[in-house]
């Protein structure tokens, strides 16, 4: 009797862990806080291959009255720096967009759980749209203009935008040597995997020049070659039925599969052609090299071959590395992107395929000097992790960023000036400095540089439909971080303005349509 008393209080005691540990789970739901908003417990994680992927839920609060929050667990932003300490920054510049496609994508497909604040990034999000800036002239590459205007957001500071456009030119000016290195591991099953990623590159395909070559390289746990230097033109058919009929399984040897493309690309590369790969991946690598640091440092000895890298992740995010993405991109003379579905394949692969796979300028770093007589502070907005030292922007061997042909970009600060300062005087503000090589240049050439002298003419109370737009985006990045620099951000005033513009760029109305979103879900019921 005693032995079945023991065994019965056991099973009680079991049961009773059971239930309390079923209260807790439940306890980390969804409830209300005392600002009306609600709190949300650690996301659900999906399950590998499910098409339909995890469900996200919008927890944020829109209210930007609260103090600020200097949590060191808070998502990296770039501090503000008094001019009398420091009056100088230096960073590379990229066109990477990938984090704006992710982000944009959980808004409107409702897939977001609590705060979106780490797929927030600045730069990326203003670098997806088009601007209408001044264009490169003779022979340069680039060209650089510039704008101040009042910040709507922060009565104290003005918002400097600086322009960077890229010389255009043509997909057929120059033969392609493309490598497809394609992820066929089991990770990539699904519609939104591996179907979405035949679907995407042949739609690419469909868009090269008929004199162009293909490769494709497919990696699982080995490396194979699909077709080795094919010409489309007619064997455009046989290209589309050889991707058709992939399948994924098996593990990822991503290293393996890096290594055959670069050694294929070799094999034809194209002198006087663009000479790529195009890795399209979910960045899950488990097999050989993994880790980000290691990954980084294997690729960056690729990159001196004039062979460049387009990096396209695909996934949702719950399962898509971005680590291993970025340290692809920013190593291997890389451009990442994320594709959703197929209206971003469409924008990324067809209407700005020429920009995602021919580079025109590479190790692309600024310089920007304030006047501490004029400006008391100043913030980079976004590149966070592209700040370099004076000695590496001197140095002109430091490897930095790519820009695509025909690419538009923003660089954006916040500056706050001296007590005092009359903008209707001749004054200094700051002077900016762009240096950048060649696509097909060596390490050892030396760097072209631009220089823009930035000054009180510059500022104007009156802002072009480009400024208020980077303010718009600005301001709903700094809103979606709960930056500790938001200041009086908030949602009804980035829609009314978005709302005041007249807009003929598709991906622009879109951004309106993801503010509004955002903004109608973070009260949805029927999401909670």
């Amino acid at each position: 009797m005693r032995k079945k008393h023991i065994v019965f209080i056991l099973i009680l005691i079991i049961i009773t862990s059971i239930t309390l540990c079923a209260f807790t789970a439940c306890a980390s739901g969804p409830k209300n806080d005392d600002n009306g908003g609600w709190v949300w417990g650690p996301p659900i994680a999906g399950t590998p291959g499910d098409d339909d992927g995890p469900a996200f839920y919008p927890g944020d609060s829109s209210d930007s009255t609260h103090e600020p929050d200097f949590d060191d667990t808070k998502v990296k932003e770039n501090p503000v720096i008094s001019t009398q300490t420091q009056n100088d920054l230096y960073f590379s510049v990229d066109t990477n967009t990938a984090g704006y496609t992710q982000l944009k994508n959980l808004i409107l497909n409702e897939r977001y759980y609590g705060s979106l604040a780490n797929y927030v990034k600045i730069d990326q999000m203003l670098n997806y749209f088009h601007y209408d800036y001044s264009t490169p002239q003779d022979d340069e590459l680039l060209a650089i203009n510039a704008s101040m205007f009042d910040s709507p957001y922060n009565s104290q500071k003005k918002l400097l935008r600086i322009g960077l456009t890229s010389k255009e030119v043509e997909l057929s000016s120059a033969q392609n040597n493309i490598v497809l290195l394609l992820d066929v591991s089991g990770s990539m099953s699904g519609a939104n995997k591996i179907e979405l990623m035949k679907k995407a590159m042949i739609q690419m395909v469909e868009n090269l020049n008929s004199d162009d070559k293909i490769s494709i390289v497919t990696y699982s746990d080995r490396t194979k070659v699909i077709i080795d230097g094919m010409t489309i033109g007619e064997n455009l058919n046989d290209i589309k039925r050889k991707i058709n009929d992939l399948n994924a399984n098996g593990g990822t040897n991503g290293e393996g599969g890096i290594q055959k493309a670069y050694e294929v690309a070799k094999n034809h590369f194209i002198d006087d052609g663009n000479n790529r790969i195009i890795l399209a991946t979910d960045g899950d690598f488990n097999i050989g090299i993994s880790n980000p640091g290691e990954l980084k440092e294997f690729i960056s000895t690729k990159r001196n071959d004039g062979i460049y890298l387009t990096c396209i992740g695909l996934g949702y995010n719950s399962d898509y590395s971005t680590a291993t993405m970025e340290a692809l991109s920013k190593s291997g003379n890389g451009y990442w992107g994320y594709i959703h579905d197929m209206d971003d394949a469409k924008k990324l692969l067809v209407d700005d395929l020429a920009s995602t796979i021919i580079t025109i300028a590479k190790d692309v770093k600024a310089k920007i000097v304030f006047n501490a007589d004029t400006v008391k502070n100043f913030r980079l907005l976004g590149y966070e992790n592209n700040v370099i030292s004076n000695d590496d922007y001197e140095d002109n061997r430091t490897d930095a960023g790519e820009i695509g042909t025909g690419f538009t970009l923003s660089l954006c600060f916040e500056i706050q000036l001296n007590d005092g300062v009359d903008l209707s005087q001749d004054l200094d503000i700051a002077n900016v400095n762009v240096r950048y090589k060649d696509a097909k240049s060596t390490p050892e050439d030396i760097s072209s540089e631009l220089d823009l002298p930035i000054d009180s003419r510059c500022y104007t109370t009156a802002p072009t439909q480009d400024d208020k737009f980077v303010a718009s985006v600005v301001e709903f990045a700094l809103i979606l971080l709960d930056s500790r620099y938001k200041a009086d951000a908030n949602l009804n005033n980035v829609i009314a303005r978005l709302q005041s513009m007249e807009f003929d760029d598709e991906s622009k109305t879109q951004f309106a349509e993801v503010v509004t979103t955002y903004k109608n879900n973070l009260n949805n019921s029927n999401l909670r």
